[in-house]
């Protein structure tokens, strides 16, 4: 008599390719063949069409699949783009999501708590603050290859609050404990650019940090990436990038491509021109680009924020943005030839935030299981007030 350990690992991998990320914890341990197959099913033949990953939109937290194939033979039918809630957060505002090595870094809308989730094995833990988190807090999240540990990067630097904020600070999920930094930037990071954490380490696009007493910025300095090291807990140096934006007027967004390189999409708002740009090595203190870059489209609907992803292979990028009135929910797919297809995801959530604020853009990552235990230690699960 057949049984499930005597099926083929094509027909393993069709299965799993169906089931949430959220529940292939749960058939692991079906028997020790599918507790094998579980965790490598994002590269079997079935999945390999597929993009899988988590979006944050509408303030909630998604699990996102993406039909490669669908898209380039432009069918018809359930779309290309599936996007469905996640039952155990949807009672959690959650305004960004970060991503490294299997684990999620969630930060809540009301900017009183940080949440660090393993997806694949369910475990979630609360994080709660030296003293209290802002809303203009940048956060990341990374891996110390020495001590064995995922890290928490906490900083805001803000000269024009109405007292000026400077704080930088890490948290070590092994002991648990919040530590200040000694960091003297001379970059700003605008504190709605995301940064993006590639073999554990986070880079941000970054400007030239302006001296309120050298007078007024004129929209034109220096741009490029900069690196945090969270095994050395240190900011690396000016890491070049393959083109130059202006102040508050282009857009610029960072992507991963695999768990090994960076992408970065670069579009300019005087020509509507958009670029996007795949390293060919990137460390803490040295990055390279190719020489000619992925996808370039003359005349791009402007994409003012959000996020994207790419496939190489396949030759496309999908960029997920609001409309240019805020209104609804967009995925523009573009390709090779001029190809473009925009998706409509619905009416967008707009609720006006106590800065006046109400737009929600939507922030995709991708995702590769992981079998890292998330260390609970003391359980904190109380709010702190924000200031």
């Amino acid at each position: 008599m057949t049984t499930i350990s005597d099926l083929s690992r094509d027909l393993i991998g069709e299965i799993l390719s169906k089931v949430p990320i959220t529940c292939v914890g749960k058939v692991r341990c079906t028997c020790k063949r599918w507790n094998a197959s579980s965790r490598h099913r994002i590269v079997s033949k079935a999945v390999a069409r597929q993009f899988m990953g988590f979006m944050m939109m509408d303030f909630k937290v998604c699990l996102v699949r993406i039909d490669l194939n669908g898209i380039v033979k432009d069918e018809e039918g359930s779309g290309p783009v599936s996007i469905k809630p996640i039952d155990k957060l949807t009672k959690i505002e959650i305004s960004k999501v970060f991503h490294c090595n299997g684990l999620l870094l969630c930060t809540t809308r009301d900017n009183t708590r940080l949440l660090v989730w393993n997806p694949y094995l369910g475990q979630m833990k609360w994080i709660e603050p030296k003293k209290a988190y802002h809303r203009l807090d940048r956060y990341a999240l990374g891996y110390d290859t020495n001590k064995k540990s995922y890290k928490i990067l906490r900083f805001v630097d803000d000269a024009y609050w109405p007292t000026p904020l400077f704080e930088f600070e890490i948290y070590d999920m092994n002991s648990n404990l919040w530590r200040a930094l000694d960091v003297t930037p001379d970059w700003d990071i605008e504190f709605f650019r995301p940064g993006l954490t590639v073999k554990g380490n986070t880079y941000f696009f970054a400007k030239q940090k302006i001296i309120l007493d050298e007078g007024e910025a004129d929209g034109d300095v220096d741009d490029f990436l900069v690196s945090f090291d969270f095994t050395k807990e240190r900011f690396g140096p000016h890491l070049n990038v393959p083109f130059h934006s202006r102040l508050d007027e282009d857009t610029v967004v960072l992507s991963s491509v695999g768990e090994e390189k960076l992408a970065a999409l670069y579009q300019c708002m005087y020509r509507n021109m958009m670029e996007i740009w795949v390293t060919t090595k990137i460390e803490p203190h040295a990055v390279s680009w190719s020489k000619l870059y992925f996808l370039a489209v003359d005349k791009m609907v402007p994409l003012l924020s959000g996020s994207f992803f790419i496939d190489e292979e396949k030759k496309l990028a999908l960029a997920f943005t609001l409309d240019t009135l805020g209104r609804y929910k967009r995925a523009y797919i573009i390709g090779e030839d001029e190809y473009f297809k925009q998706v409509d995801l619905g009416e967008a959530v707009v609720i006006p935030d106590d800065d006046g604020y109400p737009y929600c853009f939507p922030l995709v990552c991708s995702y590769v299981p992981s079998l890292v235990k998330i260390n609970q230690g003391l359980v904190l699960s109380g709010k702190r007030k924000e200031r």
